[in-house]
């Protein structure tokens, strides 16, 4: 699509939608509201299970019954489901449990508390699978094509969408295989959520949303005794409960990988692309026979692996309200073959959140540009103790973090002072292992990639002596040689 029609479409959405620009006509799109929302429910009627409420909103959705009902049988609302809510309450519960795409603008998403954004659909359907968990239940009106039998927990969550976009983009290039991020038009009060690139049917969001479903319904199909409320669940996970149940949002890639087989994730995908072509009258598979249905699931469910399971999660620029480069950035030629470790100083402890990360990342910002004046944020990425790799110049941008190296290597900061202790051992692995190894697939840098500490290449005690007495361990840590400066 040129810039040209993309700037019409995204015109006409917004006159016949003007919820998209009237920022006032309608509440945040955060998961707060959601929650807010689904406690009013509960508090109206204390006999409202986590299965009603889920039932509930997922009769909301306004396409995809057919396939949902099959995989979770016929239910009808809950008399007291929805009703004690205001039209507008109604209105913005639907509205995000319809996930869409629009000219880049993606709907039925909302902004979680750790800063990443989710497919409420696809949480809330993962939610109720997970408590009418089918695993081994043959559909006989799809027999001799299913692969296997279809688990309605993996269908509903991430099977047949991943399966769907492994096809679109199978059949056309043009359409892409995975993702985007994306940026919300405003932190603080979010209303506009729009891609960052080529869409796909997808996205960072959906499979966000897809791995928190597929992560809770499961958790749910292993609790003993009577089930908490959704809200107390949903507020548990999100970062804002008791920590009862055990799981946080911001480790979903690793919980997710720890519960998921890529084979059996393979099947899956498979299985549910046959069984959603099944429900739309056959018209999705027609050109594909099952060898190359095959050949190409194993191919998008490997960089399915590798975009979200083996790299981190990194919060873009947009996120953290990052101001702009100031002038024309130098590109990297890539791979690299360092990577630099600092620590900030200052500040100087340790954030745990998503909104003191944002705020530090703006402060190193301010002060690298307006201090030091330098173009932009010295480092290329920047690690917290929430669970997140944080943009700064990013993969592509050559840093100003190790003088006389900025062009060699990526400048990797740990926000906090640790001359006298070390990071986080999450943020820490999260760097060593899957930013390292993210790193190396997408040939950002090269496989005998070599690790070292700014004070090997300036008169610094960063990263602090403690934590460069720790990297010093690292199998990839090496000594400064003569061909390194």
């Amino acid at each position: 699509m040129s810039k040209q029609v993309r700037i019409l479409c995204c015109f006409l959405l917004l006159s016949f939608y003007p919820c998209l620009w009237s920022v006032e006509a309608t509440p945040d799109y955060h998961l707060d509201n959601v929650l807010s929302i689904i406690e009013e429910l509960e508090g109206f009627n204390l006999a409202l299970t986590i299965l009603n409420i889920t039932t509930a909103l997922g009769a909301l959705q306004t396409s995809g019954q057919d396939y949902r009902c099959l995989l979770l049988g016929e239910t009808s609302v809950p008399s007291a489901s929805l009703q004690p809510l205001s039209e507008d309450q109604q209105s913005f519960i639907a509205d995000v449990m319809n996930h869409g795409v629009d000219c880049s603008v993606e709907r039925g998403v909302v902004l979680t508390p750790d800063g990443t954004t989710i497919a409420v659909g696809h949480l809330i359907a993962g939610i109720e699978a997970g408590l009418k968990r089918i695993v081994d239940r043959p559909w006989p009106d799809a027999a001799g094509q299913l692969l296997v039998p279809v688990d309605n927990l993996y269908a509903l969550t991430l099977a047949k969408d991943l399966g769907l976009a492994i096809v679109a983009h199978h059949l056309s290039k043009s359409q892409a295989l995975l993702g985007p991020d994306g940026c919300w038009d405003n932190v603080t009060s979010p209303q506009v959520f729009t891609g960052s690139g080529p869409w796909s049917l997808a996205t960072q969001a959906l499979i966000n949303g897809g791995m928190d479903g597929f992560i809770l319904g499961n958790l749910l199909t292993e609790l003993q005794g009577p089930l908490p409320k959704l809200s107390a669940v949903l507020r548990d996970y999100y970062g804002k409960g008791q920590g009862q149940i055990g799981l946080k949002a911001n480790r979903r890639r690793q919980n997710f990988e720890a519960k998921v087989d890529l084979g059996i994730l393979t099947n899956q995908v498979i299985s549910a692309v046959y069984l959603y072509n099944h429900v739309r009258n056959n018209s999705i598979l027609q050109s594909l026979d099952q060898n190359i249905l095959r050949n190409i699931s194993e191919q998008g469910v490997t960089q399915f692996h590798h975009s979200y399971l083996e790299c981190p999660a990194i919060i873009p620029r947009c996120m953290w309200a990052a101001k702009p480069y100031k002038g024309i950035p130098g590109n990297l030629l890539l791979p690299l073959r360092f990577v630099y470790i600092h620590h900030t100083y200052q500040p100087s402890r340790p954030c745990t959140n998503f909104h003191d990360c944002s705020a530090d990342m703006r402060s190193m910002q301010r002060f690298h540009q307006e201090d030091r004046q330098w173009d932009d944020i010295g480092y290329n990425f920047v690690a917290g103790s929430d669970g997140y790799i944080y943009e700064g110049r990013g993969w592509l941008w050559q840093g100003a973090h190790t003088k006389g190296q900025n062009s060699k290597g990526y400048g990797v900061s740990f926000i906090g002072d640790y001359t006298s202790e070390l990071p986080d051992q999450a943020a820490m692995e999260l760097v060593k292992e899957n930013f390292m190894r993210c790193a190396v697939l997408g040939k950002q840098i090269v496989g005998d990639y070599v690790i070292q500490g700014h004070r090997q290449h300036r008169p610094t005690t960063c990263p602090g002596e403690r934590f460069f007495n720790e990297i010093r361990t690292w199998s990839a840590f090496k000594e400064v040689e003569q061909t390194d400066g």
